[in-house]
């Protein structure tokens, strides 16, 4: 039986919490890249929503505006 290495234990213990890091830190980084391209999405979506709903208000004006001139 060979006898217990506390240096060769730790370094053991360090290259797996290294191993470990890594993992974590691209983790943070492609839920970074996420985070970035939803925002983007939602930002765009956001957009489009009040350009949509400024054309409804301009149509629905329209629409009244030849309801009553045709009413007359």
């Amino acid at each position: 039986m060979t006898e217990f290495d506390p240096i060769r234990a730790l370094r053991e213990e360090i290259a797996g919490l290294a191993d470990v890091h890594k993992v974590i830190a691209t983790n943070a980084r492609q839920s970074e890249a996420k985070l970035a391209e939803a925002e983007a999405e939602h930002n765009a979506l956001v957009k489009l929503d009040a350009f949509m709903k400024g054309l409804l208000e301009e149509q629905r004006a329209k629409l009244q505006a030849m309801e009553n001139d045709t009413g007359k």
